[in-house]
């Protein structure tokens, strides 16, 4: 029978029409048909991508090109570059979450200045704000994530084409500018991943070209387009389902504007979905996006899904032998990665903070091969100190010669001014009830290096205002600082049960010259002079205190490595100073130091030592001068200021044991157990010695150590005491 040459025609035309869902399995002789996977956004949720990549290796399935949005970007990111499902899972179980996501700068990273005891604050809470205290593009810089994506893809620094990759990758970002999705397929893969990865209001956007990009999962959250563009011949998505809102759920501004992103993004989620060959969709609706500790549960949901689609997933099953090809031509395009080099070139938008990094990056390494970790470290505090967004680095290959890191600053697009806020509250029996609010802000202009403005105001129990102007010179390590302050500090004292509060005001300034300007260690020398007004004039031992002027020439010390200025968990703080107090009526040298060592000694457990020392080297002293023991942090069996010495001195070592998270808060509870034990030069009175043991459960929040302790002294009378604040 003839078939009409219409017939004919209109099946040739239906042919070229059809989805291109060609078979996976190839004619003998013939290529085989290219899978690509398409990776969905979803923050933690996307964790689940993980596991299907694991089910895919173990069933021998390839994935010839995949894209991803998101965190879908960096799982495909990770795969592209020629890790495996067990080493990406690795990185996941090894990434500092809290760093990560969190806004604030960790308080190991700050530099020394702003830890003096004056400015330094307990929690961990930081606001940053542009000029005139507008708000920022995002809540997170993402410095620390640019450091990790530079860690994990240095060896592919040089690759300029995301093709050249050991599987060929695209990532999906959002141009805020021209309003459309842009698939992004060369250029530096980290930036590419940092981009894909900048959640609106959340990281701030990342700047390409004339282009300002945030999280493509805006207007395509689930790549397919873009991998069906790389050529693939069957494109496989991923998709993940959250779980869907109750009525009851929308009574918060907050809760609203969620669900409206989320509905734009299922949305453009359905859209794409359609385009796919197959879909496998992971039920992730029990966790949340923020769920990071429960990796290990979401990736198995996703190893489940891809279980579940086995017979969807069989045809495109290779051979032993096709498999080991596959494998080894992954691996021939893989690159080994270099962790040590020097670095070749600094760059920053901003000309002299380019030669200003570059100086001191040059003293910092001499020259010299440099571990990565080191370089990260060193970035780190460089981009603390500096209140850049972020830096990141390359490996840049040197001709035939030696290779070394290329670096790169953000741009500072305005004045930086940092607010902390921390809080300090302390009650018990028979002593005063303590509150305080602490603001510290710090202004970094936007053409300054180091140069930062230092304010902090005290409300509360003791208020106060103390400013520093720190102006580094150049890149070097000394700097000039000059002050201000003014406060009222209350002395209490006790006679049997009864409480006498006494106050000092006082206002003042002080100049200083030294030498320290990275994170851990700062000298300085300097005076203060000012005047004292106390509320009544009191005479101890025969020593009378009277309102007037000071000047005080002094030297100050400070170290501090320690991850946390109100619940550390490792790290040394040495702090203190020495001079010579000159006042109208008395001079007298002086000498004091506080002293406190964290260090972990298993899991869980940290072993801890303090001391605190003061002494007038045998003068006596005015009671306003006295030096003053008694709180929650030394000798805390005893009332707050109990102790008015000449001299003194105490030390203590304990245990803090690290619980299990409480559900929905982050922090690990700490149980403490310590014993103090001082001795003080009670002037006519003579020295006296007391001892005192405690017992403590604490537990970190954003604005200080919160906890609850019980302490006997040596007569075992028993103290309890709420606080919050400073460990």
């Amino acid at each position: 029978m003839r078939v009409p040459p219409l017939l004919l025609t209109c099946c040739f035309v239906a042919g070229l029409l059809l989805p291109a869902t060609a078979s996976p399995v190839a004619p003998d002789g013939a290529e085989r048909p290219t899978v690509g996977v398409a990776l969905s956004g979803g923050s933690a949720l996307g964790l689940a991508h993980i596991g299907v990549i694991r089910y895919f290796e173990e069933r021998h399935i390839p994935i010839d090109k995949v894209g991803g949005t998101s965190m879908g970007g960096l799982v495909g990111g990770l795969y592209a570059s020629g890790m495996d499902s067990t080493q990406i899972t690795t990185v996941v179980e090894h990434a500092d979450w809290n760093a990560l996501l969190n806004p604030s700068t960790p308080f190991s990273n700050q530099p020394v200045v702003d830890k003096q005891k004056w400015s330094r604050t307990f929690g961990n809470m930081t606001l940053r704000f542009g000029k005139g205290f507008s708000l920022p593009s995002g809540l997170n810089s993402g410095e620390a994530l640019s450091l990790l994506l530079s860690h994990l893809t240095l060896a592919y620094s040089d690759v300029s084409d995301f093709d050249d990759l050991p599987t060929p990758f695209r990532c999906v970002a959002t141009d805020l500018v021209s309003g459309d999705a842009v698939v992004l397929d060369k250029g530096s893969l980290p930036v590419a991943m940092r981009a894909t990865m900048s959640l609106p209001g959340i990281f701030t956007p990342v700047k390409l070209d004339n282009k300002v990009l945030v999280d493509g999962g805006v207007l395509e959250n689930i790549p397919v387009d873009a991998v069906r563009g790389m050529g693939a011949h069957t494109v496989i998505a991923i998709a993940l389902e959250t779980r869907k809102p109750k009525p009851e759920q929308f009574k918060t501004l907050s809760s609203v504007l969620r669900h409206t992103i989320s509905l734009t993004i299922a949305k453009n989620e359905q859209r794409s979905l359609e385009k796919a060959d197959l879909v496998i969709s992971v039920d992730t609706s029990r966790f949340s996006p923020s769920d990071y500790r429960q990796w290990k549960e979401i990736i198995q949901a996703g190893y489940r899904a891809a279980q579940a689609h086995a017979d969807d997933l069989a045809p495109f099953e290779l051979s032993p032998e096709e498999w080991d090809a596959y494998l080894a031509m992954r691996h021939e395009r893989m690159r080994p990665s270099e962790r040590r080099g020097r670095v070749l070139t600094v760059s920053s938008p901003s000309a002299s903070f380019q030669k200003n990094a570059q100086a001191e990056l040059d003293h910092k390494f001499a020259n010299k091969v440099v571990p990565e970790h080191e370089l990260e470290k060193a970035l780190s505090g460089m981009v603390a100190a500096t209140a850049v967004p972020g830096a990141s680095y390359q490996w840049q290959p040197k001709g035939t010669g030696e290779g070394g890191y290329s670096v790169r600053f953000a741009e500072r697009p305005n004045d930086q001014v940092l607010v902390r806020v921390s809080a300090m509250y302390a009650v018990s029996a028979g002593e005063p009830t303590r509150f305080g609010l602490k603001l510290s802000t710090i202004t970094v202009p936007k053409c300054a290096y180091k140069t930062r403005l230092l304010a902090t105001y005290n409300l509360g129990y003791d208020p106060g205002f103390q400013g520093e102007a720190f102006k580094p010179f150049g890149s070097s390590e000394f700097f000039v600082a000059p002050q201000l302050f003014a406060g009222r500090t209350h002395f209490d004292s006790y006679t049997g049960a009864v409480l006498q509060s006494d106050t000092r005001d006082r206002f003042g300034g002080a100049l200083y010259l030294g030498a320290g300007t990275w994170r851990f260690a700062q000298l300085r020398l300097g005076a203060l002079a000012g005047y004292d007004s106390f509320s009544r004039s009191v005479s101890v031992d025969g020593v009378a205190s009277r309102s007037g002027g000071f000047t005080i020439p002094e030297a100050r010390w400070i170290f501090n490595n320690q991850d946390s200025g109100g619940l550390p968990s490792r790290g040394t703080r040495a702090e203190g100073a020495t001079g010579f107090v000159v006042r109208q009526n008395q001079e007298y040298p002086f000498f004091q130091n506080d002293f406190s060592t964290f260090q972990p000694i298993a899991n869980k457990i940290t072993l801890f030592a303090m001391n605190h020392a003061a002494t007038s080297f045998g003068r006596k002293l005015g009671y306003y001068d006295q030096f003053t023991a008694g709180d929650q942090v030394n000798m805390a069996a005893f009332r707050y200021q109990e102790f008015h010495a000449n001299s003194f001195a105490t030390a203590g070592s304990g245990l803090i044991f690290y619980g299990r998270p409480i559900p929905h808060i982050s922090a690990h509870p700490g149980f403490a157990a310590w014993y103090e034990a001082g001795r003080f030069d009670m002037g006519s009175r003579g020295w006296s010695t007391h001892q005192s043991a405690s017992l403590g459960v604490f537990f970190p929040t954003q604005v200080g150590a919160t906890g609850l302790q019980i302490s006997f002294d040596e007569a075992g009378r028993a103290r309890f005491r709420l606080m919050l604040g400073s460990f």
